[in-house]
Formats: structure tokens, C-alpha cells, sequence
């Protein structure tokens, strides 16, 4: 069995995170809503999710690229 290298799962997160993070801002500047299955994500909905999304991208961001891992 194969051991999971959570540093890379990390930097691969904080990036998807960096990136919807943008992207929920973008909209939310905007005022477009964005269409999600049947109903429809509000600005102040994506506003919200951006903070989220950002606060996320820096706690993924620490554990992938900052912090020093014990060899």
C-alpha cells in the first residue's frame, strides 16, 4: 500500500482553491449569478464562497509550500 504524500495534496489544493477563489470574486464583482444544477448561485452568495475559498487557499498554501516537513 502506498503512502499518500499530503504536502502534494496540498499544493494541488491551495492552487484549486486560489483559482475558485478568483473566480467567485470575478463573478460576484460583476453581479453575474452562476447557474448550479437547478437553482442558481447568488453575487452575494460567490462573495461569500470567495472568502471561504481564499481562507482555504492560505491554510493549504502553509501546509504545502511553507511549512518544513521532519525528515
Amino acid at each position: 500500500m502506498k503512502k499518500i504524500n499530503w504536502r502534494e495534496v496540498c499544493k494541488f489544493l491551495s492552487g484549486a482553491f486560489f483559482v475558485t477563489a478568483g473566480a467567485s470574486w470575478y463573478f460576484s464583482w460583476y453581479h453575474i449569478s452562476v447557474p448550479f444544477m437547478v437553482t442558481s448561485m447568488s453575487p452575494e452568495f460567490l462573495l461569500i464562497r470567495g472568502f471561504i475559498h481564499f481562507g482555504l487557499f492560505i491554510i493549504t498554501f502553509y501546509f504545502g509550500f511553507v511549512k518544513k516537513t521532519k525528515v
